[in-house]
């Protein structure tokens, strides 16, 4: 699991700065990743894990996330690491524009299905 949300970070990083754990003050539009929940059947069989990329934007208007969004998608439907194999499916995605007025986070929720044993 470590090794493709390492390697999702690296190649998210062809649209824009990725993150596991986003420093402190960083600037935007940055992407992150969340993983939200991992389900193990039988030992050294497929892991299932739900996860979330999300794109943060301050860009006054929608034109910065919806193109970094597009971006982000395109890496998503092409994806095949070398290191894992992994299915990747898209089950929804999301604009919000957060309280504050001035941040907008695009959200892809994914599933991800790992074959064989990972770690």
């Amino acid at each position: 699991m470590r090794e493709l949300l390492a390697d999702l970070a690296t190649t998210l990083g062809q649209v824009g700065p990725a993150f596991l754990q986003v420093p402190p003050n960083t600037a935007y539009p940055y992407i992150s990743l969340e993983p939200n929940q991992r389900l193990q059947g039988l030992p050294g069989g497929p892991l299932v894990l739900t996860l979330s990329i999300k794109i943060w934007s301050r860009y006054a208007g929608t034109q910065e996330v919806l193109k970094l969004a597009k971006g982000v998608e395109d890496i998503l439907q092409a994806y095949a690491p070398q290191t894992v194999k992994v299915c990747l499916k898209i089950l929804e995605s999301t604009l919000m524009l957060l309280t504050d007025g001035q941040t907008r986070v695009y959200t892809f929720r994914l599933k991800a299905r790992l074959r064989g044993r990972t770690q």
